[in-house]
């Protein structure tokens, strides 16, 4: 297991997590033994849990690392245990998710570089603001969300992060909670449009946007508020017309 774990970091700073099935050690007899270590020890002992909770109070803001917008509720098998018991108690290999992204992943195996999803603990989106949106100028008013690779990256981490973007479908997520928060603050938007004006009120979505990167780097709300202040269209009025 020490070995294995010595092999899953190595791999994952890589980048080569898809590949390390061929390099770690056979588990063997032992396989059922080791599943059952994190199904009736980690999670179901005390002393057990006490280690699982620690490792998911690591998601920041208590979000979940892999659609940032979930709560972080329970921990993920980045490579699945079913697949590869050896690390089925390997603290790296164990990511904190809300409950939606790790249904979603289940048992998921990659086989190519191309098929890894983001790992949290290893992959580094870098100062990019990779992730931005554009409004959508009609009633009612609509968030669209996508990527835009960084320029340190390179086509495979490019085609990874697409990849995870597209899996855990996350423009959707994020455009349904963007309609929210476009219909609860447009009151708020109308209001400082009327007191101080167009600029002021593209200032303030300007702050609220700097704000978010500030603090938690590509969040949805972070870039909604971005697309929002580039919107002649919304800072002229248009959320007087959704």
């Amino acid at each position: 297991m020490e070995t294995a774990e010595k092999l899953y970091l190595a791999a994952g700073r890589d980048g080569d997590l898809h590949a390390v099935g061929a390099k770690l050690p056979d588990a063997g007899d032992d396989s059922e033994y080791l599943i059952f270590a994190y199904d009736g020890g980690l999670v179901a002992s005390r002393a057990g849990r006490d280690i699982y909770d620690q490792i998911l109070s690591g998601a920041p803001y208590e979000r979940c690392p892999l659609c940032g917008r979930g709560i972080a509720s329970t921990l993920d098998h980045q490579l699945p245990k079913s697949e590869y018991p050896i690390l089925a108690v390997t603290p790296a290999n164990l990511v904190p998710a809300c409950g939606t992204c790790n249904q979603k992943k289940s048992n998921m195996a990659p086989t190519s570089a191309s098929e890894m999803l983001l790992h949290p603990y290893f992959d580094r989106l870098g100062a990019t603001q990779w992730l931005q949106a554009r409004i959508h100028e009609e009633s009612p008013a609509r968030a669209e969300y996508f990527v835009v690779p960084g320029d340190d990256w390179n086509a495979e981490f490019r085609d990874r992060v697409t990849r995870h973007f597209t899996f855990f479908s996350l423009s959707r997520h994020y455009a349904l909670a963007a309609a929210g928060k476009i219909a609860t603050d447009r009151i708020q938007h109308a209001g400082l449009l009327r007191r101080a004006g167009a600029h002021q009120l593209r200032l303030h979505l300007e702050e609220a946007a700097e704000g978010y990167w500030t603090v938690s780097g590509n969040t949805w709300e972070g870039a909604l508020c971005k697309a929002l202040a580039e919107s002649d269209w919304y800072v002229s009025g248009g959320m007087n017309e959704i």
